[in-house]
Protein backbone atom coordinates (compact mmCIF):
# COMPACT_ATOMS: atom_id res chain seq x y z
CA UNK A 1 0.00 0.00 0.00
CA UNK A 2 1.33 3.49 -0.80
CA UNK A 3 -0.28 6.79 0.56
CA UNK A 4 0.34 10.07 -0.15
CA UNK A 5 -1.19 13.63 0.26
CA UNK A 6 -0.56 15.69 -3.52
CA UNK A 7 -0.18 19.28 -2.65
CA UNK A 8 0.53 21.26 -6.20
CA UNK A 9 4.08 19.42 -7.13
CA UNK A 10 4.80 18.00 -3.67
CA UNK A 11 4.49 14.49 -2.85
CA UNK A 12 3.80 13.71 0.86
CA UNK A 13 4.45 10.54 2.11
CA UNK A 14 1.86 9.20 4.83
CA UNK A 15 1.78 6.64 7.03
CA UNK A 16 -1.75 6.37 8.10
CA UNK A 17 -4.93 7.22 6.53
CA UNK A 18 -8.41 7.94 8.48
CA UNK A 19 -11.73 9.02 7.05
CA UNK A 20 -11.06 12.79 9.03
CA UNK A 21 -7.34 12.93 9.39
CA UNK A 22 -3.69 11.84 8.09
CA UNK A 23 -0.35 10.80 9.45
CA UNK A 24 2.62 12.42 7.59
CA UNK A 25 5.73 10.31 7.30
CA UNK A 26 7.67 13.50 7.92
CA UNK A 27 6.02 16.72 9.07
CA UNK A 28 5.66 19.77 6.89
CA UNK A 29 3.96 22.89 6.92
CA UNK A 30 0.81 23.86 5.47
CA UNK A 31 -1.66 27.12 5.46
CA UNK A 32 -5.04 26.29 6.73
CA UNK A 33 -7.43 25.72 3.80
CA UNK A 34 -4.48 24.01 1.82
CA UNK A 35 -6.23 22.25 -0.80
CA UNK A 36 -4.80 18.38 -2.17
CA UNK A 37 -5.59 15.20 -3.06
CA UNK A 38 -5.21 12.21 -0.96
CA UNK A 39 -4.16 9.09 -3.25
CA UNK A 40 -4.28 5.45 -1.88
CA UNK A 41 -2.84 2.68 -4.27
CA UNK A 42 -3.61 -1.16 -2.69
CA UNK A 43 -2.26 -3.83 -5.71
CA UNK A 44 -1.99 -1.76 -8.24
CA UNK A 45 -5.52 0.04 -7.56
CA UNK A 46 -5.67 3.95 -7.36
CA UNK A 47 -8.25 5.62 -5.72
CA UNK A 48 -8.18 9.44 -4.92
CA UNK A 49 -9.89 12.15 -3.83
CA UNK A 50 -10.04 15.69 -3.39
CA UNK A 51 -9.56 16.99 0.21
CA UNK A 52 -9.25 20.46 2.25
CA UNK A 53 -6.70 20.58 5.27
CA UNK A 54 -8.99 22.58 7.20
CA UNK A 55 -6.04 23.86 9.99
CA UNK A 56 -3.24 23.13 7.80
CA UNK A 57 -0.08 21.70 9.04
CA UNK A 58 2.56 22.57 11.10
CA UNK A 59 6.39 21.68 12.02
CA UNK A 60 6.57 19.45 14.82
CA UNK A 61 3.13 17.47 14.44
CA UNK A 62 2.44 14.95 11.99
CA UNK A 63 -1.08 14.32 12.66
CA UNK A 64 -3.28 16.14 9.91
CA UNK A 65 -6.57 16.44 9.79
CA UNK A 66 -8.92 17.10 6.46
CA UNK A 67 -12.46 17.11 4.91
CA UNK A 68 -13.70 15.82 1.73
CA UNK A 69 -13.54 18.68 -0.68
CA UNK A 70 -16.38 17.23 -2.85
CA UNK A 71 -18.28 14.70 -1.30
CA UNK A 72 -20.67 12.49 -3.59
Amino acid sequence: MEALLIVGDQHIRLAKTGPDKVVLVEPCELPPGTEGELVIVVDGHRDSRAVVLDEGAVVGRREVRYSVAVPF
